[in-house]
Formats: C-alpha cells, sequence, structure tokens
C-alpha cells in the first residue's frame, strides 16, 4: 500500500496526460489518483499542470475536500471484473439498486437562527448597498440565518422544502468580503455531530442553494451562479429569474442539477477559469437531466475572480 492515499498519477504514455483546466494545453496535465479506490482520479480538475513556469494551475486533493465536504462520505464500490459473466460487477445486484439515504437537518435549528434577534453581518453589508426593502425579501425568500455571534448561515433547503444542511460564514459588514482564518467557514451538520445533536451516522447529501424557491416558480428562468452572497445580489438586482448557487466552480454536477429538469437555465460563472470550465461540463449536464441552457460570458474581462456581487 501506498504511503500516501492520493499520488499524482505516473507516467503510462499520453493516456494518463490530460488538458490543464486553465491553460487548456493538450497532455500537459496530471491528475491526482486516489490509491485506495483502484488508483481512480478524485476530480477531472484535481491535479497539477506541467508547465509550473507559464501556467502554475495545482489543485490538490486537500483543497478539493475543503471546497466539496460532502465528497469525503461518499464510499464508491470497489469494481471487479466478472470473467465469467464478462462484466463489470461493484457486487449490488443490478435488477435492485439500493437508493442512497439522504438526512435532514430539523427545522427546530432553522427557527433558532431566524428568531434570535441577531442580523447577519453579510445581510446588514445588503442593507447598506440595496435598502432595507429589497434585502428584506431576500432575507425572507432564501431563510437567511444567523450565528448568535452574528455570522450568516446559508440554509440548504430542497425543493421539498427539507433542510440539508447550513453553511456558516464570516463576513465584514461593512466591505461585504468573507472573513479569512481559521473557524471563517463551518457547516451545521458538523456542528450538531461534534456536539451529539446528530448521530455519528448521519449523511449529507447537499442539493441546490435556494433549491426550494423552484417549487413556487416553476415557470420562471433559473439562473445558476457559484457563490450563495451571488445569489442574493442577483435575487435583488435581477428578480425576474430565480436564483440558485452551487457552492463551488466543482459543484457544478447532474446530480446537484437534478431540480433544474424542463427549465430555462443560465449559468453565470465567475470570470476566469469558470467559464471554461462551466461550458465544457454543462452540455452533458444539460443532456443527462434535461434542461435547456446558456452559459453568460458577462462577468469575462472582469477583475480575476470577481462575480455579479462585485459589480455595484
Amino acid at each position: 500500500m501506498s504511503e500516501y492515499r492520493y499520488q499524482l498519477e505516473k507516467y503510462r504514455g499520453p493516456r494518463t496526460r490530460h488538458v490543464c483546466p486553465q491553460c487548456h494545453r493538450k497532455q500537459s496535465f496530471t491528475r491526482y489518483i486516489d490509491t485506495h479506490n483502484n488508483n481512480e482520479y478524485i476530480n477531472d480538475n484535481v491535479g497539477k499542470c506541467n508547465r509550473l513556469d507559464k501556467c502554475g494551475y495545482h489543485y490538490t486533493p486537500k483543497q478539493y475536500f475543503e471546497d466539496n465536504p460532502w465528497t469525503r462520505s461518499v464510499q464508491r464500490p470497489v469494481v471487479h471484473y466478472d470473467r465469467e459473466n464478462g462484466r463489470l460487477d461493484d457486487g449490488r445486484s443490478r435488477s435492485n439498486p439500493q437508493p442512497r439515504r439522504i438526512d435532514y437537518i430539523p427545522e427546530e435549528y432553522w427557527v433558532r437562527s431566524r428568531f434570535n434577534g441577531v442580523l447577519p453581518d453579510h445581510v446588514r453589508w445588503l442593507v447598506t448597498q440595496y435598502g432595507v426593502d429589497a434585502v428584506q425579501d431576500v432575507y425572507d425568500l432564501y431563510g437567511i440565518g444567523a450565528s448568535k455571534q452574528g455570522e450568516t448561515i446559508f440554509w440548504q433547503r430542497d425543493i421539498e422544502g427539507r433542510l440539508r444542511t447550513g453553511k456558516i460564514m464570516a463576513y465584514d459588514s461593512d466591505t461585504g468580503h468573507r472573513r479569512k482564518g481559521e473557524g471563517a467557514i463551518r457547516w451545521v451538520h458538523s456542528e450538531l455531530k461534534r456536539t451529539g445533536r446528530l448521530d455519528d451516522k448521519w449523511q449529507l447529501t447537499q442539493c441546490l442553494y435556494g433549491e426550494h424557491i423552484l417549487a413556487d416558480n416553476p415557470d420562471m428562468m433559473v439562473a445558476v451562479v457559484e457563490a450563495y452572497k451571488t445569489a442574493h445580489v442577483g435575487a435583488i438586482v435581477m428578480p425576474w429569474m430565480v436564483w440558485v448557487a452551487v457552492d463551488s466552480m466543482s459543484g457544478l454536477t447532474a446530480e446537484r442539477l437534478r431540480p433544474l429538469k424542463g427549465r430555462d437555465v443560465v449559468l453565470f460563472p465567475d470570470e476566469g477559469k469558470g467559464y471554461q470550465m462551466w461550458s465544457e461540463k454543462i452540455a452533458s449536464i444539460a443532456e443527462e437531466v434535461g434542461f435547456s441552457y446558456r452559459v453568460s460570458s458577462f462577468m469575462e474581462g472582469r477583475e480575476q475572480g470577481a462575480d455579479i456581487a462585485d459589480l455595484r
């Protein structure tokens, strides 16, 4: 067994080198593999560009799991080749697949976060930019909560209205920027498990942020963005669309976007590598799920990493 579970794939010919997500150079990108799971790739974008001097792209497994904490709890089946039947076999019955269990957060925690007398720091900033009336609508629409310290709780509520989790983030109410440092981002389910209020077997299954809004607006166009903050600003300045967020650039997946079946969708990636990455991924996702789409280049050419929330 390897000393390190996640390793850069060794060179075994051109098929082991890929297109770099950032500079788009062919056969220059080395992906990380999981040595505990048949050397499978962690994600297509987790790896290192070989052109360190001209590109320097390096997305490590640690960064990926920090951006996508729910993936650590997903146990992929070990796949074997069944020589007798001439097929791949993961040890489960193909005729009776087991659906994945989805766990939920008790509603009482959302209620406490809404009626504890604390206005979230992020909401305070929104008010300075867009006024009380517009922000009140968004505050109620997304069910934004707050910790006792004023941190913003972005609750993920699915299309059936059930709480999946909440992301706890600290913002500067004067600048609107997220605070950095240890403890600046936490998750409700992790806090509840740590304090014994959720069972250790509780499993996270994320959904779109703002997904619950879709049910009450079946005919509205849907805008997809990366960040929760961006969804709030979009809902204020372009209220004719339902604004949902996927939480990170790599959160654009078929599983996450299934509630968009039959909808008209516009994607607003942040400025930078997001436009190319989402443009390459969305076609197959849209075909699998079943929705029409276009990828907006609205943010292209602006400040590196900027999103709609930065345009004031």
